[in-house]
């Protein structure tokens, strides 16, 4: 995919992309949507951080197409070091799952602008969002609260979380470690066979973690656990097995008294 300058975040992308023509774009698309989701998020990362704007727009769209929320990209905790272009396309792409993942949303925003960014056209969509991202100097909590955003919806973000689902958020992230190697020293006891292996172990390891983050982000419910588990992995995971998975967790974080998960409120 070619380069493309990096251009201000007050700069409109869609005139960018009206200036490539139709099939370059589709090539692009088409290489994008042959990537393996690992590769894809990878790709998305390179491009976010080298300021390769058009690309990592045609990333997160791809993305939010194979339905793959944007708190799944990479690490999203809002970053100081994050440049004012970085933080309007965090934004931006944030604004674009909502649009695909919450189609009757703009129901429930009461400013005919804000409905309009989720409702209006291409053209639409990208002067709304520069009117909402106002430079900068719009925080993120205050178009939480104009957008009517739930907890659920601002748990799927990056960028559009109010202070306290980004501190929940947080930390759960900050334990993720102390979890893993709580889970791992649990496994270390399974004996192994024939059919339970070290490389099932390791990946009943990965599976259980994984389970427990979306557990966390799920506030520990079975069903939305499994649904936060695909989005996050492509893999299916019954209700069952979900909470098999949160119970033996639950038990192993019990056993070293790591009893203090953060409660997420789902709205």
């Amino acid at each position: 995919m070619a380069s493309v300058a990096p251009v201000r975040p007050s700069a409109p992308l869609a005139p960018r992309l009206q200036a490539i023509t139709p099939a370059k774009l589709d090539a692009a698309r088409a290489t994008l949507a042959s990537l393996p989701r690992e590769a894809l998020a990878s790709k998305f990362q390179s491009a976010f951080h080298a300021g390769q704007r058009i690309v990592r727009l045609l990333c997160a769209d791809e993305l939010i197409g194979r339905g793959i929320p944007p708190a799944f990209w990479h690490d999203f905790q809002p970053h100081p070091a994050y440049t004012l272009e970085q933080r309007f396309d965090l934004f931006s792409f944030d604004v674009r799952w909502l649009r695909a993942a919450y189609p009757a949303h703009a129901r429930a925003v009461r400013y005919p602008r804000g409905k309009l960014l989720l409702t209006g056209n291409d053209k639409d969509f990208w002067r709304e969002s520069e009117f909402a991202f106002y430079g900068g100097r719009r925080p993120a909590w205050k178009l939480v609260g104009s957008l009517s955003l739930s907890t659920a919806q601002q748990t799927d973000c990056c960028w559009l979380r109010s202070a306290p689902v980004a501190r929940r958020l947080q930390a759960v992230e900050d334990r993720c470690g102390k979890v893993l190697t709580a889970l791992q020293e649990d496994l270390k006891h399974v004996r192994r066979t024939a059919t339970f292996t070290d490389a099932d172990a390791q990946a009943l390891l990965l599976r259980r973690h994984q389970v427990w983050i979306c557990g966390q982000m799920a506030d520990g419910k079975p069903t939305e656990t499994a649904l936060r588990y695909r989005q996050l992995t492509g893999q299916t995971l019954s209700r069952q097995l979900a909470a098999k998975h949160l119970e033996k967790a639950g038990e192993v974080l019990r056993e070293i008294e790591m009893t203090s998960r953060p409660q997420i409120e789902m709205t």
